[in-house]
C-alpha cells in the first residue's frame, strides 16, 4: 500500500459519504436528533440535589426549644414538614410508601434534661434505601442539629445531644455525641469550581463525551459494515481507490459530523442549563480531535470483525456500556477494585471526560491535562494504526 494519498480521490469519496448520509431525512435525523434528545434529557433527568426532603416529626417535649428545633429543619428549605406523628407506628407505612424520608424523635423531658446536665437523646431515622441521598440527608441533619444547639443554647446550656441515625431497615445504626465547638469560633464553608454543587454542572460535560463516542464509534462501523453487507465493498477492492483513502474517506465526514453534535450539545449545555465554562474552547476541540480519532479507530476495528449490520451493532454495545462504566462519568473510578481500576488506564473515553470537566467546572488547559492529553494521542494513535491495518489486509 502505497503512502501517498490523492486528494480529489479522497475529496469525492467524502462528498460521496456526506451525500450518503445526509440525503436520507432518517439518517439526518440519527445524525443530529438523538444528541439534542440525549442532552436535553439528562440535563433534565439527572439531578442527586437534595432539595425537598419529606419530614415527619413526633415532638413529646412540646417545649420551645423543641418547636424552635423543628422549625429550624422547616426554615433551612431542605425539609418540607409532612405530618406530625403521635405513635412510632405511624411511621412505618409513610416510609413504606415513600411519603417520608426522615423522622424527628423528640422525646418528653429533653429540655428538662439539657438544664440539668442530664444526656438526652433525639431519634433520627432516614430512608436509606437511596444510600446516596440518604448520606446527604443524613448530612443535612448532622449540620442543622450542631446549629441549632451551637447557636441557640451554648453558653446557656451545657448540652450534650446524642442523636441515632438508622435506615429504614434498621440495619445500621449507631450513635455520635454532637460536636461542642467553642464559643465563638466560626466555620466558613466554599466549594471549589463548583461553588452550587449541583449535580447537572458535574454530569452534563460527561454527557458531552460519550455523546461523541455514540455517534463517532457507531456511525463509522455501521457505515463500513453496510458497504460489505450491500456488496459494493466488492467493487471498491477492485476499484482504483487506495485503502488509506477509503479508510480516511468514511472516517473524516463522521468526525466532522462528531464536530458538529459536540458543538450542539455544548452550546445547550453552556446557555440552555447554565452550566459554567470557564476553559479555552479551542485547547477543549484541540482534545477533542484525538478522542475522535480512538472513537473512529474503534468504530474501524468494529467494522473488521462484524459481517452484518446487527452484529456491528451488538460489537458497538459490547464496546459502548464498559466504556461508560469505566470512565468516571457517574461512578468514581478511586472506589473500584484495583483490577477495575487498571482496565480503566485503557479506556479514552475517562482520559476525555477528564479533560471536559477539568476544561468545563476547573478553566485548566493543557499545563494540567497534558497527561490525559497525551495518553489521548498514543492510544489514537496506537488504535488507529491497529484497525487501518486490518481493514486493509481485507480489502487487498
Amino acid at each position: 500500500m502505497k503512502a501517498f494519498i490523492r486528494p480529489k480521490v479522497l475529496a469525492s469519496m467524502i462528498k460521496k459519504e456526506f451525500a450518503q448520509v445526509l440525503r436520507d431525512i432518517r439518517m439526518r435525523g440519527v445524525v443530529f436528533g438523538p444528541p439534542i434528545i440525549m442532552i436535553v434529557v439528562f440535563g433534565y433527568a439527572i439531578n442527586l440535589d437534595v432539595n425537598t426532603v419529606n419530614l415527619a416529626v413526633m415532638d413529646e417535649d412540646k417545649t420551645p426549644m423543641s418547636r424552635g428545633l423543628i422549625e429550624k429543619f422547616t426554615g433551612s428549605g431542605y425539609f418540607k414538614l409532612h405530618s406530625y406523628l403521635y405513635s412510632d407506628r405511624e411511621l412505618t407505612p409513610l416510609m413504606d410508601h415513600g411519603q417520608v424520608e426522615a423522622f424527628i424523635h423528640l422525646r418528653r423531658g429533653l429540655l428538662k434534661n439539657l438544664k440539668t446536665g442530664k444526656a438526652s437523646e433525639l431519634q433520627v431515622i432516614i430512608d436509606g434505601s437511596d444510600s446516596n441521598r440518604g448520606a446527604i440527608i443524613t448530612a443535612y441533619v448532622n449540620e442543622i442539629m450542631q446549629g441549632f444547639f451551637m447557636d441557640e443554647y451554648l453558653g446557656r446550656i451545657k448540652a450534650q445531644v446524642l442523636y441515632r441515625m438508622s435506615g429504614l431497615s434498621g440495619t445500621q445504626t449507631g450513635e455520635a455525641a454532637g460536636i461542642v465547638m467553642p464559643k465563638g469560633v466560626r466555620i466558613l464553608d466554599r466549594a471549589y469550581f463548583n461553588p452550587t454543587l449541583l449535580s447537572k454542572n458535574y454530569f452534563l460535560p460527561g454527557v458531552i463525551g460519550f455523546i461523541v463516542s455514540l455517534i463517532t464509534v457507531m456511525l463509522t462501523s455501521m457505515s463500513i459494515v453496510k458497504e460489505r453487507e450491500s456488496g459494493t465493498m466488492e467493487q471498491i477492492v477492485v476499484s482504483p481507490i487506495k485503502p488509506m483513502e477509503f479508510i480516511m474517506g468514511k472516517t473524516i465526514p463522521f468526525a466532522i459530523i462528531g464536530f458538529i453534535d459536540m458543538l450542539i450539545v455544548s452550546i445547550i449545555t453552556i446557555f440552555w442549563f447554565g452550566v459554567p465554562f470557564k476553559g479555552n474552547i479551542l485547547f477543549l476541540y484541540f482534545a477533542a480531535f484525538f478522542y475522535i480519532l480512538c472513537s473512529l479507530a474503534v468504530g474501524i476495528f468494529i467494522s473488521t470483525i462484524s459481517k452484518t449490520q446487527q452484529q456491528a451493532m451488538m460489537s458497538f454495545f459490547l464496546y459502548f456500556i464498559p466504556a461508560i462504566l469505566f470512565s468516571g462519568f457517574a461512578f468514581p473510578i478511586y472506589a473500584m477494585p484495583e483490577t477495575i481500576q487498571f482496565i480503566t488506564y485503557f479506556n479514552p473515553l475517562m482520559y476525555f471526560i477528564v479533560i471536559i470537566r477539568g476544561v468545563f467546572l476547573k478553566g485548566v488547559g493543557i499545563t494540567v491535562l497534558w497527561k490525559e492529553l497525551l495518553v489521548l494521542v498514543i492510544i489514537g494513535a496506537v488504535l488507529l494504526n491497529i484497525s487501518a491495518r486490518r481493514l486493509s489486509r481485507r480489502m487487498e
